[in-house]
């Protein structure tokens, strides 16, 4: 179970603080109605039930961010958001990103739907790596909690962000910011310039530039990691036709470079130590302290592009037709990427990933203000991936047995899924009186997948050759070996799993997705809510398997979890949520207090779990309930200082998973099958307590200057952050500190800022993993729980920077 310690303390202040500042708002009550109104709370405007709507109506439990707070805070990323976002937790992977709400995401592999569905004005994000793009010139960032099967589909079982771009203006403006971090040769520089063309026609253009020479210091190659070197670009034109007639077109592109690595360093080296090849020569420190000691010269590309033409009409009824025609595509290309982090030659990766995707989507939406409000649609979405992916595996570096060289290999794994998804979709709410209303959504949806995996091991001992072609016994081609009667090929099934194969599969299914909510306003500023909802996740392929093993073809006595053709397709993920909230405004709209509880049942969840060589296999791991409470709100006591807060609660527990990986260090309740048993234990990712407070204050300097300060203090508890469950894993409870302190002109045309994160310098592992072939000889077993410790390796958050910016509007 997961250990309480660490934090406590500063947990529960972080818990409390909302409270408090629920109790205080009390005490002000008699305080003058004039001066109440003159610094109430702005309205928060959001469309996450597609129309526009005040935060405090939708009966969902969301979050916004606005661009001004974006900015303020120095988020860059999705990343950077998740700490001032409630039960959301993003993380950089180890291959791609991985995101998580209430506890439920998507692991490792390139197969997988998003639990998590990344939307870019209303356009689905097909693959997570394209959440690397679009953070830019932003007007607001929503997080939807909860399936949101209906009106956004696409398999977003656990919620939903919403990315909203900042839109063409009436009057010309336009803003040049720059900053610079001197700790890593940082420097950032954001423009946009934006206002009419013609009477009719506005256009918006906003581009980005980012460079990094990186926070780590890879010690055998002597260079910093990562170096990244980004650029952005987006174009957005809004041509208003006529009084009915209106059309928005987005054509945005983006690239991003990295060289010299991950941000990975090994945090265990296992046994590595005790390898033939490696006695006495590794100098890793083990440290989780910004040292690495990777040997390869690892650099990515990542081209991103998309069009998006949005129209809206509006009938002479009211009634409102809305098209949406989108095409999005990205282009990744890895080199050398290090397996296992280390200094050992082991495993260098070369990824390549092109994915294309078109959508369309019809709409009809009422007026709003009626006995039965509603919307209607119909989308339709096709997709094609690529994926390919190199490994060498250079087992002779260990130094193991007579005749090492033979088994070195390399993999050739290409993958390809071609998905077609059709929907039909209808939300209504019935207006029953004005305090009681009732909604009911349902969607239809149709998946279509097709999926092929194959792949070939070549000798790298004899270039070209295939390892089925060379004898086992003197490493030679078939044609001159005197002996071909066990190859390679049987050699390396046997030790590490590795089938040529080729596979190929599709499958066509159907769904229903209701959902069913009611809201009562208590007062009016007080409004209840219950929702019950359910989503799924479709399923597909597996594209990152080494082998075509089965139950019935298992000649090599793979383990269950190791069976690539038995897991090669994998079914789909199914939720049902009930959730109840309420959404509070307090002293005449300087106050709002928001409460969320739900629980989700899962079924059937998919995982993508390491096997400990360099495939990551997919099952439907069993069944899992999450529960939870989220509470958020803001407080403005006086004009010139404004609060926020938000805290969750989350307990999630496999109910069934008998396929888990075992953990080197911790506790370990082995199957029959050879796996163990994670009943009873929680996810990866699922910090119990999350808790985050922002303190925003200006003061005035003289008659034309201000300052404004901003300070954020962002908790997470103890939590695992590999699937394995790994003591070695567990990342302990810490308070992150942010701060930026602005001068600024009283015009606001312009501001010079210094900004401060992790202030405390706090050292946090975002992702960990076993490490390759770390427990090849599974000698060491420290804690007795019958499974070899092996060794890890971590990805770290960034540590203590500190930049000064410069900004002007025009």
């Amino acid at each position: 179970m997961k250990s309480k310690r660490l934090q406590n303390r500063s947990c529960s202040t972080l818990v409390l603080t909302p409270l408090a500042f629920a109790i205080s708002m009390s005490s002000l009550s008699a305080m003058a109605q004039d001066e109440l109104e003159e610094f109430a709370l702005e309205e928060v405007v959001v469309t996450a039930q597609k129309r526009a709507q005040s935060l405090q109506d939708v009966p969902i439990s969301v979050s916004a961010v606005g661009g001004e707070k974006l900015a303020e805070a120095g988020i860059e990323n999705l990343q950077d958001l998740s700490a001032y976002v409630p039960n959301l937790k993003i993380v950089e992977g180890g291959l791609v990103p991985q995101m998580y709400i209430r506890g439920i995401g998507s692991g490792a592999n390139q197969g997988f739907e998003q639990s998590v569905g990344t939307y870019s004005d209303g356009i689905y994000m097909g693959r997570s790596l394209q959440s690397r793009s679009s953070f830019m010139d932003l007007e607001r960032v929503e997080v939807l909690r909860g399936p949101q099967s209906i009106l956004f589909g696409q398999s977003s079982i656990a919620g939903a962000i919403s990315l909203v771009s900042a839109k063409p203006t009436d009057e010309f403006e336009g803003m040049v910011s720059a900053s610079h971090a001197p700790m890593n040769d940082e420097t950032e520089l954001n423009a946009y310039v934006s206002g009419p063309l013609t009477e009719n026609l506005k256009a918006r253009l906003a581009v980005r530039d980012k460079q990094e020479d990186g926070y780590l210091r890879n010690r055998t190659i002597d260079k910093h990691a990562p170096e990244l070197d980004e650029q952005a670009a987006r174009l957005t034109l809004a041509w208003d036709i006529n009084d009915s007639l209106d059309a928005s077109l987005k054509i945005e592109t983006a690239s991003i470079e990295r060289d010299n690595g991950r941000p990975g360093q090994v945090t265990d080296l296992g046994e590595y130590v005790l390898y033939p090849g490696l006695v006495g020569t590794l100098v890793d420190n083990e440290e989780l302290d910004n040292n690495q000691f990777s040997n390869n010269f690892n650099s990515m590309e990542f081209d991103s592009d998309a069009y998006v033409l949005n129209v809206n009409y509006e009938l002479s009824n009211g009634i409102v037709f809305t098209s949406i025609t989108a095409y999005t595509e990205f282009d990744y290309d890895e080199e050398n990427y290090d397996g296992e982090a280390s200094e050992v030659n082991l495993l260098s990766l070369d990824m390549d990933e092109q994915f294309d995707q078109f959508s369309q989507e019809f709409r009809l939406t009422s007026p709003g203000g009626e006995t039965i409000d509603y919307i209607v649609g119909l989308f339709y979405q096709e997709s094609e991936q690529e994926y390919q992916e190199d490994a060498t595996l250079m087992v002779s570096s260990l130094g193991l047995g007579p005749l090492p060289t033979p088994f070195d290999s390399l993999v050739v794994r290409p993958f390809k899924q071609e998905t077609e998804t059709w929907a039909a979709f209808a939300q209504a709410t019935w207006n029953v009186t004005e305090e009681f209303r009732m909604t009911l959504g349902l969607r239809y949806t149709k998946d279509e997948k097709e999926g092929t995996r194959q792949q070939d091991t070549f000798s790298v001992n004899v270039p070209g050759v295939l390892q089925s072609n060379v004898s086992a016994i003197d490493g030679l081609p078939c044609t001159i070996s005197a002996d071909c009667s066990t190859t390679m090929s049987t050699a390396l099934g046997v030790g590490f799993g590795l089938i040529d194969h080729r596979l190929k599969d599709d499958f066509s299914k159907s769904n229903w997705t209701p959902s069913f909510n009611m809201q009562y306003d208590l007062t009016p500023d007080v409004m209840l809510y219950a929702t019950y909802s359910e989503g799924y996740k479709a399923g597909g392929y597996d594209a990152r398997g080494i082998n075509n093993a089965t139950t019935t073809n298992n000649v090599f006595g793979l383990p269950t979890l190791a069976l690539g053709g038995e897991n090669f397709e994998y079914d789909q993920e199914e939720a049902e949520t009930l959730e109840l909230g309420a959404k509070m405004t307090l002293l005449d709209n300087t106050a709002e207090l928001n409460i969320a509880i739900y629980q989700t049942d899962y079924t059937d969840m998919q995982v993508s779990v390491f096997d400990g060589t360099f495939g990551f296999n997919v099952l439907n791991a069993g069944e899992a309930t999450v529960r939870g409470m989220e509470l958020d709100g803001r407080w403005r006591p006086t004009a010139s200082l404004l609060f926020t807060a938000g805290i969750a609660y989350l307990d999630f527990e496999w109910e069934e998973y008998e396929e888990a990986v075992c953990p080197g260090q911790g506790p370990a309740v082995s199957t029959p099958n050879g796996n163990c048993s994670a009943k009873g234990r929680e996810n990866l990712q699922t910090p119990e307590w999350t808790a985050n407070l922002s303190a925003n204050h200006t003061m005035p300097i003289g008659d034309t200057l201000e300052l404004r300060t901003t300070l954020d203090a962002n908790f997470k508890d103890n939590h695992y952050t590999s699937n394995d469950l790994d003591d070695r894993g567990e990342q302990a409870g810490a308070t992150i500190y942010n701060m930026r302190i602005a001068l600024v002109s009283g015009d606001d045309k312009w501001q010079v800022a210094v900004i401060g994160k992790n202030l405390s310098d706090k050292r946090i592992m975002n992702y960990n993993v076993s490490l390759s072939q770390g427990a090849f000889i599974g000698v060491l077993d420290d804690d007795g729980n019958g499974v070899p410790d092996g060794g890890r390796t971590a990805q770290i958050n960034r540590p203590r920077t500190v930049a000064i910016e410069g900004l002007y509007r025009f």
